[in-house]
């Protein structure tokens, strides 16, 4: 076994492992080559990646950093062979050399293998986060867009301090600086500022192309000023009438429940569920 940094040209198959160990755990794919490149982007490959090869140098296994979290991923047919482990070793202590205080990874609902593997070292449940999803429609009921539009390439400053405020209180929220904030989310790839929707100043809802058949919400934010007067509900149904037959997909914290109440009154269920494992690190 041996442990180095990954390469641009190891993203291709880092992505289809995390993608294998998606459709083990939660049933479908809910990663791509786009997320993992913009991710490293990001980063320093050769300090917050590592990439696990066995004995005959096939790589089967990887882990970067995401803020305080950590994505790592063991390919499903050689689990139990050491190689999750030396991952998690490698996240703790690089994470304690980034400064982080705690350490994070998410576990899908069916991920037995790697939920006794975080919980032998020491990493407790905090919270869920379930995947919401409309099935596509046909015949979609006319929106209320009164006060909406699509979204305008020069709207990421101020969704930005929207998003800023509505998720102030929000620990599992990590707040990037604006011009990363930009690159990743607000023009992440696959963003799609025609289909997404914003109330000038007051929310708005960011819509991503998964695939032909799929729209995801990666974001959709409320300024506190404005929350429970039904904005959210509207920017959703626009969407759903944008998105012209297509499902769409978002995340929501299972300690939200405002907001899971939100998206069930939509006609929004719940598919799967991931776990958020974490541990304090030593000081």
């Amino acid at each position: 076994m041996r442990l180095r940094p990954a390469t641009p040209a190891d993203a291709q198959r880092a992505a289809d492992l995390v993608i294998a160990g998606d459709i083990a755990d939660v049933g479908v794919a809910d990663y791509s080559l786009g997320d993992l490149e913009d991710e490293w982007r990001e980063l320093d490959l050769d300090a917050d990646t590592r990439l696990v090869e066995d004995d005959e140098g096939a790589i089967v296994g990887c882990a970067h950093f995401r803020g305080s979290d950590v994505l790592a991923q063991v390919d499903p047919n050689r689990e139990g062979e050491g190689f999750g482990t030396a991952l998690l070793t490698w996240s703790e202590k690089r994470a304690s050399q980034r400064g982080a205080t705690k350490v994070r990874q998410g576990v899908g609902d069916r991920g037995q293998s790697a939920r006794a593997l975080l919980q032998a070292h020491g990493y407790a449940k905090t919270r869920s986060f379930w995947r919401m999803e409309r099935p596509a429609t046909t015949d979609e009921a006319p929106a209320d867009e009164t006060g909406l539009r699509p979204v305008d390439p020069t709207d990421a400053p101020t969704l930005y301090d929207v998003t800023i405020r509505a998720f102030a209180h929000d620990t599992g929220y990590e707040i990037k600086p604006l011009d990363e904030w930009t690159r990743r989310e607000f023009n992440g790839h696959g963003v799609d500022h025609t289909l997404s929707r914003t109330a000038d100043g007051i929310g708005y809802a960011l819509v991503r192309r998964w695939d032909e058949d799929t729209l995801y919400i990666p974001l959709l934010a409320v300024h506190p000023d404005h929350q429970g007067q039904g904005l959210g509900a509207r920017l959703l149904r626009s969407v759903f009438a944008a998105a012209r037959g297509r499902r769409v997909t978002l995340n929501v914290a299972s300690d939200n429940p405002y907001a899971v109440r939100l998206y069930e009154r939509v006609g929004m269920q719940a598919a799967w569920r991931v776990d958020d494992y974490q541990k304090a690190l030593p000081n």
